[in-house]
């Protein structure tokens, strides 16, 4: 997926540094963070083919929406509500920001491209569109997904970014469908030991790119909802927390035997910077990476 599947912001005056971006693309799924640095009044269209699932933290003083074709929606105090529209539907409208820090974050899943972990896991599913509502479990994973992709200092990896995207579209799936399969009532098997094997060999040639769910899950030739749920029954945790325990493992050992600096180690294991990294050892090692070295 790309630019062409996100929200679009058209600002009425110029207006420098009005917004803060942040998007990642992947196979049929597609996850946007923006952050309004002012309070300037913008335009916003959204006609993709592919579902929209918004998280909004913003106070508007005016402004509407419309679905496109029907009923138009003023805007107000919408924090914390979310925005969900089916593919082949369309929406636009305004927005008068109050001057605060306002932001949105947006998944785009593409139903084609994500059918055989989307479709086939839910019967019944009504796609139907959803305007300025509250659930629990999905606020709160889109929020935490909207904090990781705010946070400059420390940028969230690809793998964390996509998973918590996909967690959402699958709960989004969840809310809307009229009946669960019995498979998912079941639970989910576990990977076979030849593919375990596949995948740490893997994760740990990988240790240092951007690894993508999508990449890992195609070493198993399985879908990245089948593949994350049979990894977790593997290996007791998710991917991405085991690719983070296997890149501290690494530090440790390069922080052991050799007088690299921090940012090096940082790179070499595969961390997007020093703040990152530095705050993953801490929370696995339960110290810094300097005083691991001192003491190792």
């Amino acid at each position: 997926m790309t630019k062409k599947s996100e929200l679009q912001l058209e600002f009425r005056e110029e207006a420098e540094a009005a917004e803060v971006h942040t998007a990642f693309h992947g196979a049929g799924l597609s996850v946007q963070y923006s952050r309004l640095m002012l309070p300037a009044e913008y335009e916003f269209r959204w006609d993709g083919g592919t579902h929209y699932l918004a998280h909004h933290d913003l106070v508007l003083l005016d402004g509407e929406m419309e679905v496109v074709g029907e009923k138009t929606i003023p805007s107000g105090d919408i924090r914390d509500l979310m925005t969900f529209v089916p593919a082949g539907q369309a929406i636009e409208g305004w927005a008068k920001p109050a001057n605060r820090l306002n932001a949105f974050t947006v998944v785009c899943f593409d139903p084609d491209a994500m059918e055989e972990e989307l479709q086939k896991e839910f019967n019944g599913f009504e796609a139907r569109p959803q305007i300025y509502f509250r659930e629990a479990d999905l606020g709160a994973m889109m929020g935490k997904l909207g904090r990781l992709m705010a946070d400059q200092s420390a940028p969230v990896s690809r793998i964390y970014a996509e998973t918590l995207g996909l967690s959402a579209a699958l709960e989004m799936y969840r809310i809307s469908a009229a009946a669960r399969t019995p498979e998912m009532e079941h639970g989910a098997g576990k990977l076979s030991n030849a593919q375990c094997r596949l995948v740490q060999s893997y994760i740990e040639d990988n240790l240092t790119t951007d690894i993508g769910l999508d990449q890992i899950a195609g070493v198993c030739g399985l879908t990245r909802f089948h593949f994350s749920r049979a990894f977790k029954a593997s290996f007791g945790v998710p991917p991405y927390q085991y690719v983070n325990q296997q890149r501290i493992e690494r530090a440790k050992k390069i922080l052991a035997t050799s007088g690299l600096p921090v940012s090096s180690v940082a790179e070499a294991c595969g961390f997007n910077s020093v703040s990152q990294f530095g705050r993953a050892f801490r929370g696995l090692v339960g110290q810094t990476p300097l005083a691991f070295r001192k003491s190792a």
